[in-house]
């Protein structure tokens, strides 16, 4: 891609990171929670995104399913090559899901296809051989073929995660050949130079690559150090960029006003932190009871004192960015309204919280922001309600293990949950019946399973999205207290189109960052005045 007037020359498009010392494979389909911050550039998925969140070709030229969505074929580009020499056809996808769907490959992230991808389930289960499951060759080489259980709109957004595997690799140096610089292939924007253990990783770009992708880095470093040393290392221009700076740090670059410009509020994975209860459980079974601690929570004052630009207040379960987000439109339903809220407790049989019994807040491992935002919403609920709340930090494990118990063995809690792809089928779902929490509504499944499996004017799916959370957020099983923005800092002389304001007015690196399933890597390049030596 042609540089901009203020760019360093080629030789100086250098971009810096910082990554954690977890780092030990480089491909999704190896390990999805063991990456390092720079990762999924080693292939074109079939699809990417916009900075917009729109879907667009990427190793798909298009895609179109049958009438009863059940059954999609992508057409690929053919001109696509592997480094090796090899084409890149159908067969590595092919070859890529069944490994992911082998028993014995024990994937990070099996769950994610399942109920979706037909015999996957069975097949990560081991009663049916990988080679049924629904991903296939569809009339050539170049024709790739996804069946599914169920009517599945959202797939092609699912599959911003189809960054395939090199099947000639796979069956000649195993499944760790990106690992090794010497074994290295790719079809992607770059490929792995160095590797030096607990110290770094660095990419270069792939002179064989043919891809719709325009990158102006030439080379890609990620720094492997313990996040507590970060901010050193961005302070010492070690690095280029920077996420979830501790407080006292982020307080260290707003105190700077010539600074101000290197905060970024990101939108992550749409993470929405919220109080729920045990609604079949007394008091909470009774719905004015959640209505008045849905009214109590001053998400204002927790937002200025507390979050600053790492968070903004939730009214609703779908943060702003997502589709068919609706905060502005549901926010009186939950709105802060003390003399409501101790309305609605007194009509619950509760005045001023006489006989209120003392709850315990449970938090799952939570950061000292959670716990300071989880103690000040427990003084909200002593001030506002008369109610007793004991905030109590569990370990992981017993949390989950508590939540997911059936029925639940958990009252009240303090909890967060993200997106695994972004449609609203995803985050919905979270509150199906039989799900996550006890919470049973049979209209909201109803409008959600409409919602999900419609194949008609996207704008009327939407819509249907909007009616499920309204009864969501109006029957209280939840009360939304934050969305969450995790801060980005980055360097002035970083810059480009990626940076600049979305269409909803959120300027940030967005989800998931700088990898091939996203612009990004066409949107960013650094300016003359970057310091030299970097990387």
């Amino acid at each position: 891609a042609q540089l901009p007037p203020d760019a360093a020359p080629p030789e100086q498009q250098v971009y810096v990171v910082p990554t954690g010392v977890e780092a030990q494979v480089l491909d999704f389909y190896e390990q999805v929670y063991a990456r390092p911050l720079l990762a999924d550039l080693f292939s074109d998925p079939l699809v990417r995104f916009t900075k917009d969140f729109e879907i667009i070709p990427a190793a798909a030229e298009r895609w179109e399913s049958n009438a009863e969505g059940t059954v999609w074929t992508f057409y690929l580009d053919r001109t696509l090559v592997w480094s090796d020499g090899n084409p890149l056809t159908a067969n590595d996808w092919v070859k890529t899901f069944q490994y992911a769907a082998e028993p014995s490959h024990a994937w990070d992230f099996t769950w994610f296809f399942q109920g979706v991808i037909k015999n996957w389930t069975e097949a990560i289960e081991g009663t049916v051989p990988v080679d049924q499951i629904g991903v296939r060759l569809g009339a050539n080489e170049y024709e790739l073929v996804y069946e599914t259980v169920a009517a599945a709109p959202y797939l092609p957004t699912m599959l911003l995660y189809s960054l395939p595997l090199s099947k000639a690799a796979l069956e000649t140096t195993g499944p760790l050949y990106n690992t090794d610089p010497a074994t290295a292939v790719s079809s992607g924007p770059f490929i792995l130079s160095q590797w030096v253990r607990d110290q770094q990783i660095v990419y270069t770009r792939n002179g064989t690559y043919k891809g719709k992708l325009k990158p102006h880095f030439q080379r890609l470093v990620a720094k492997v150090a313990q996040p507590s040393t970060w901010f050193t290392m961005y302070e010492n221009d070690e690095v280029d960029y920077m996420e979830k700076p501790q407080p006292a740090e982020l307080q260290l670059v707003q105190a700077d006003p010539e600074r101000a410009g290197e905060i970024f509020s990101s939108v992550g994975d749409f993470r929405t932190y919220y109080l729920f209860f045990d609604v079949t459980k007394a008091p909470f079974d009774n719905p004015l009871v959640r209505q008045a601690f849905g009214h109590a929570v001053d998400r204002d004052a927790i937002q200025a004192s507390i979050l600053g630009p790492a968070g903004t207040q939730a009214y609703s379960w779908l943060a702003p960015g997502f589709p068919a987000s609706n905060r502005e439109g549901l926010a009186d339903i939950q709105a802060y309204d003390p003399a409501k809220a101790k309305q609605l407790l007194a009509e619950a049989g509760f005045p001023d919280g006489e006989g209120f019994p003392k709850q315990e807040m449970w938090l799952r491992n939570e950061n000292p922001i959670n716990q300071t935002i989880a103690t000040a919403i427990g003084q909200m609920l002593g001030e506002n309600l008369g109610i007793e709340v004991e905030v109590s930090n569990k370990d992981t494990k017993l949390f989950t293990d508590s939540l997911n118990a059936k029925p639940t063995q958990i009252l009240f809690g303090y909890v967060s949950y993200g997106m695994d792809y972004l449609d609203p089928s995803n985050m919905l779902s979270v509150w199906k019946s039989g799900g996550r929490h006890s919470w049973a509504n049979p209209e909201f499944d109803a409008k959600l399973d409409q919602a999900a499996a419609f194949l008609g004017d996207p704008a009327e799916r939407l819509a249907l999205f909007q009616e499920a959370e309204r009864i969501l957020v109006s029957d209280v099983p939840g009360v939304f207290v934050y969305h969450d923005t995790p801060v980005q800092l980055i360097k002035p002389w970083v810059k480009g189109d990626a940076l600049l304001p979305d269409e909803n007015g959120i300027a940030s690196i967005h989800w998931p960052g700088y990898a091939a399933n996203t612009t990004v890597p066409e949107g960013l390049y650094v300016t003359a005045d970057a310091p030299e030596g970097r990387g």
